[in-house]
């Protein structure tokens, strides 16, 4: 009777342990495909905005995208999950800035003001709080912005 017990219980464990390492690796199946979602939708917002810009003026050189490369500073503490949640948070902040040159023409737009309006700000991403720093910045019909990234302190529970 005891070894009968016995082996149910040791089966009953395997079962548990075995779900619990299938859930954890669903779940982190789960939490890629929801990022790749997410920058995929946006990806989208953003195709079609320029769609209609270009639409609008067909004869001009007018910028109709803002593409972000975002790079991290060497001493960060982030693992993937938060890199690339914070790419995107980063990459919808900077398109949000620039809204205003959307539709402008190349030779129109300040060069000068772009780099000043992302430089040096500080966003929040979750319960952190990730400052900017311009590294490059490239105008043409494409805004190429390079960007590093670095974390500050933890933002305050008020926050």
């Amino acid at each position: 009777m005891k070894r009968l017990v016995f082996g149910v219980v040791i089966f009953v464990l395997g079962i548990l342990s075995g779900a619990s390492c299938t859930t954890v690796l669903i779940g982190s199946q789960i939490d890629a495909l929801h990022i790749e979602n997410m920058s995929l939708q946006d990806k989208m917002r953003t195709m079609e905005k320029q769609i209609e810009q270009l639409k609008e003026k067909p004869q001009k050189r007018i910028i109709s995208r803002v593409d972000t490369h975002v790079q991290f500073a060497d001493k960060n503490d982030f693992t993937d999950f938060e890199k690339s949640m914070i790419a995107l948070e980063v990459e919808k902040s900077i398109r949000a800035w620039l809204e205003p040159i959307y539709g402008q023409g190349v030779a129109e737009v300040n060069h000068r003001l772009i780099p000043d309006i992302i430089d040096e700000r500080q966003i929040e991403v979750g319960n952190r709080i990730i400052a900017l720093s311009v590294e490059m910045i490239v105008i043409a019909e494409t805004v190429s912005v390079y960007i590093e990234v670095q974390s500050l302190d933890k933002a305050p529970a008020g926050l």
